[in-house]
């Protein structure tokens, strides 16, 4: 008998639902998003072992959230991402076209590898990829030793939170979401080994309200190309809910990043 066959990946994550990040809609609202603290960028440097190149392979870069700061402390970084709307975005940002950075428009699971790395980072992104030619690629192209770290972002509760997921659950074009735990995705079906956690202090973060309300338009299922005329109507039910809390200007809260490292697959 063959092996088990892999279960498929949830239908929320399939490729219907990750063309959204081609939209320029997206790229235009993703600096909205909260940055990664700066102790972000010292752990994942630490998990390049001594005598490993100094180099980091970025899957799904998105606007180089994490390439960017990485590039300024590596000797080179290679930023994978599919999206052009999204590179050329992230090229305008600061350290966007750090002489360490170099940029990719294509998916990972076509792309030119420039191998071998000595860490692989995906922020928020190695859901959309194929996981059965994903992982074993980046394992392929990674140093002897060397892990692959998938780091996501957190936020502190803020108390409209649950009114506001009644709101999303109404107006996203994303209608098959069901929550999930990516690492837990991928240990399942084998394609990851986790070898260590760690989680940033928290750091406190403030922005205008209406960048706020563009941040959540950086989310799958909330492309303001793909929701249309709604867009401006979840905006103003948005908006009403803010100022039911009192929030009139600005938006404060704590945010930290989550890492997790392991072997891929």
């Amino acid at each position: 008998m063959g092996p088990t066959p892999r279960a498929p990946k949830p239908k929320h994550l399939g490729p219907d639902y990750g063309s959204q990040w081609q939209d320029a809609a997206m790229a235009g609202v993703y600096r909205h998003r909260p940055p990664y603290p700066e102790q972000t960028f010292e752990l994942l440097h630490e998990l390049i072992g001594s005598g490993a190149p100094d180099t980091c392979l970025d899957i799904g870069a998105g606007t180089g959230d994490l390439a960017r700061p990485l590039a300024q402390r590596l000797e080179r970084v290679d930023a994978i991402e599919p999206s052009a709307a999204m590179v050329q975005a992230g090229q305008a940002l600061q350290h966007g076209r750090h002489p360490s950075l170099h940029w990719q428009t294509a998916p990972i699971e076509a792309a030119e590898l420039d191998a071998p790395y000595g860490l692989a980072v995906a922020g928020e992104s190695l859901h959309w990829t194929n996981w059965d030619l994903t992982l074993p690629r980046i394992a392929a192209v990674l140093a002897p030793g060397a892990v692959l770290a998938l780091v996501g972002r957190g936020e502190a509760f803020k108390p409209w939170e649950p009114e506001l997921r009644t709101l999303i659950a109404r107006y996203s074009t994303n209608r098959d979401f069901a929550p999930y735990d990516l690492v837990e995705e991928l240990e399942t079906r084998g394609h990851f080994e986790v070898l260590g956690r760690a989680r940033t202090d928290d750091v406190a973060f403030s922005q205008s309200r209406e960048d706020y309300i563009d941040a959540l338009h950086s989310r799958n299922g909330f492309s303001r190309t793909r929701m249309g005329v709604v867009s401006k109507v979840f905006d103003a039910k948005f908006r009403d809910l803010l100022l039911g809390h009192g929030v009139q200007d600005h938006v404060s809260f704590d945010t930290w990043a989550e890492i997790v490292w392991g072997r891929p697959l």
